[in-house]
């Protein structure tokens, strides 16, 4: 599903030119290799030059055609296309998402269809910004906690583990780029599952992020009654971090500290008092905390391996 594009025209294998093709036209070559959405179109030699040669059509595709045979075609008005100007396309591969296994069809099991096969996927290769793009896609809301395999039960067969790099702004799985293929150890055991907003089983209380640099760390932010608040370091500890790591699909807690910085708009939320057994999926299923007026000295900031 990724590659550089090569057409057959006549009983010739021929390479196409950058400047003669567009999202349309790989909308209609992903599809008609079964590859899902394209991801990227890349020009300037992204996988080689090949020997075949090039194309002088230029493909005009709408974009809903089922084969690029279906597409109209003009003489190309590039005189500069070489060998170094071949497209390269890479598609998305998953051609079909669902949630297996839950309440209602905003939880459950991650499964993704590759080639007319379902495969579930890999923890390590999974975070909260991910699920969230598949929540949207499927009308669920934001996802609210990544779980593993002791809620929704093992799936069979493939493991994908495509590591999906979302932005979490996404609407549909196939936008995100994928980074590499996990090298985890990676078996049914470690399959995700994902509790969207809109399902039963969300709590809508105690959504969370952290707001470092990196998804993984940071200050935490839980939302109450639709309110982002800092939350105070009195009374937390390792317990309710590895809850708020497990919640954000970042692994296990690696410490938590204070943090002095204070952004005036949270100047007077603040929340304490959380506790939590430490099995639970997210901090909406901890014991309610307080909210009063923030110290400036005892924010608390978590790092997740």
């Amino acid at each position: 599903c990724s590659g550089r594009l090569e057409v057959i025209h006549g009983n010739t294998w021929v390479s196409v030119c950058d400047a003669a093709f567009d999202q349309q036209d790989a909308e209609v070559v992903c599809r008609e290799l079964d590859c899902g959405a394209p991801v990227q179109v890349l020009g300037e030699d992204a996988f080689g030059k090949g020997d075949a040669q090039m194309w002088t059509q230029e493909i005009q595709c709408r974009g809903d055609e089922s084969y690029i045979d279906l597409c109209p075609t003009s003489p190309s008005h590039q005189d500069n296309c070489t060998s170094d100007n071949n497209v390269g396309l890479i598609c998305s591969g998953y051609t079909d998402l669902r949630l297996v296994n839950g309440s209602d069809s905003c939880s459950g099991r991650v499964e993704l269809q590759f080639h007319n096969e379902w495969g579930t996927v890999c923890d390590a290769c999974w975070d909260m910004r991910a699920a969230s793009v598949l929540c949207r896609q499927l009308n669920c809301g934001i996802a609210v906690s990544v779980v593993g395999s002791d809620w929704f039960g093992e799936g069979s067969g493939e493991i994908w583990a495509d590591v999906f790099d979302c932005d979490g702004n996404e609407t549909k799985l196939s936008e995100c780029s994928i980074s590499s293929w996990s090298r985890a150890e990676c078996s049914h055991r470690r399959d995700v599952g994902v509790i969207c907003h809109d399902s039963s089983l969300a709590v809508h209380d105690g959504l969370v992020r952290l707001s470092g640099e990196r998804q993984c760390e940071g200050e935490l932010e839980v939302s109450i009654h639709q309110v982002w608040r800092r939350v105070l370091l009195d009374s937390w500890s390792l317990t309710e971090s590895s809850v708020v790591c497990r919640q954000l699909g970042c692994g296990s807690v690696l410490n938590f500290s204070g943090s002095s910085t204070s952004s005036p708009e949270h100047s007077h939320e603040c929340v304490t008092g959380f506790q939590c057994s430490g099995s639970e999926a997210h901090l909406g299923n901890c014991s309610s905390p307080q909210t009063l007026n923030c110290s400036s000295t005892q924010q608390l900031s978590i790092t997740c391996l």
